[in-house]
């Protein structure tokens, strides 16, 4: 990792990162990868922009690692390069006027705001440009490639806006995944209206917003490999129910819940070694777990086992 961040290095100019050489076998430095028909994923804008932002996340991610392997001096080198590196992208990008960033695209919107490039005083006026271009520029549509789609998808899910994705995602017209349903679709497409490969899974990073976001199955960053998880699930107002399960290094993980009339409930079950931390959708008036009053209503502790919660909404 570090040898590749040395690679780099070689190709960053003036403290943000340019084209590297192309190979005999294909082309290597892109940005968004099949977008749909109307975005031009060529911009170089755009690509310069969501490269950077990518190799901002590296350099964030490297700095946990070092520090992780009590690598402080390491740790730090990398934090400096990460602040150096978000500065210049909101310095070079962001379009002040139109309240953007490069070519105004979803993938440019959001990708500053996940990567911490986006100050916090502009954080409500770039999300202001990224709802208005979704509605009127692309109609309500996803418009992004497979390197977007997982940018989009993580971002939402820790913004909580799963009311957002799901009104996205319920479209049935090009581009989305129903018109690839409705047109014999079984597996994911490399591109929305079907060229080339008809399965093409790499970076389909829609899968994850089902779990993380509807299920609210999360892993915690501190306790690694699903020692501890974080549940906390995201509720959609035309959805009544959801169920999912996740294998993980200490057995299967459930979890399933439904909006009734007057009460939410909640069954998890937690594979024995592991805890988790239950973060309830709204305000509760009264919870009960395993049919006992609980007096957490806002997050509740839990140790291996089977529960079901049940809240007055």
């Amino acid at each position: 990792m570090q040898q590749w961040l040395e690679y780099v290095a070689h190709y960053t100019v003036d403290g943000l990162l340019k084209k590297w050489p192309d190979t005999s076998y294909r082309n290597w430095y892109l940005g968004d990868w099949a977008t749909p028909v109307g975005i031009d994923q060529t911009n170089p804008l755009s690509v310069d922009l969501v490269d950077n932002c990518y190799i901002a996340v590296c350099y964030q991610t490297m700095s946990k690692i070092a520090s992780l392997l009590n690598k402080a001096d390491d740790s730090r080198g990398y934090k400096a390069k990460y602040d150096a590196l978000t500065k210049r992208i909101q310095e070079t990008f962001y379009d002040a006027k139109g309240n953007t960033y490069a070519s105004g695209t979803q993938i440019d919107l959001v990708y500053p705001m996940l990567a911490g490039v986006t100050p916090d005083n502009l954080k409500e006026t770039v999300l202001k440009t990224l709802y208005e271009v979704t509605a009127n520029r692309f109609q309500g549509h996803l418009a992004t490639g497979l390197v977007g789609i997982p940018v989009l998808t993580e971002w939402a899910v820790k913004n909580g806006l799963a009311e957002w994705m799901y009104q996205m995602l319920k479209k049935r017209d090009y581009p989305g995944y129903l018109y690839m349903l409705d047109n014999g679709a079984t597996t994911t497409w490399e591109h929305w209206n079907g060229e080339r490969s008809h399965i093409h899974n790499c970076y389909n990073g829609i899968g994850a917003w089902f779990y993380q976001a509807l299920a609210g199955i999360m892993p915690d960053e501190s306790k690694p490999g699903y020692k501890h998880i974080w549940i906390k699930p995201q509720v959609v107002n035309d959805i009544s129910w959801v169920q999912a399960s996740k294998d993980t290094p200490y057995g299967l993980l459930k979890v399933r819940w439904e909006k009734k009339e007057a009460s939410f409930v909640l069954d998890v079950q937690i594979p024995v070694g592991a805890s988790a931390s239950v973060a309830l959708p709204f305000p509760a008036e009264s919870v009960c777990v395993n049919g006992q009053p609980s007096q957490g209503k806002e997050v509740l502790e839990l140790e291996s086992g089977s529960y079901q919660i049940e809240c007055s909404r």
